[in-house]
């Protein structure tokens, strides 16, 4: 197999220019907002009830406090209020 880029930094810097023409200033703001969509798709509950709400709450929160044993309280801070917010929208889309 072949590789069309002769080195990481030219893969790299290929993928910045896919980006930024698809108006992505950050790949870090896209791996958040993906991350988020993964997140909630897993645990964002089919039938809208308390106890469904309840687990999900409790699962997204598990989750956050493993990402803060890998990335620190203060990323899994904010992934979970970004998951709040990404939750009220799905909540008023419903």
């Amino acid at each position: 197999m072949t590789d069309l880029f002769a080195n990481i930094a030219e893969a790299q810097e290929e993928r910045q220019a896919i980006q930024m023409a698809d108006g992505i200033t950050s790949s870090v703001e896209e791996l958040r907002r993906c991350e988020v969509i993964s997140i909630l798709n897993r645990h964002f509950p089919a039938e809208y009830n308390e106890q469904s709400v309840k687990e999900a709450g409790k699962n997204i929160e598990q989750f956050c406090d493993l990402v803060a044993k890998a990335r620190g309280r203060a990323a899994a801070d904010q992934l979970l209020a970004d998951c709040r917010a990404e939750w009220m929208k799905r909540k008023e889309a419903a």
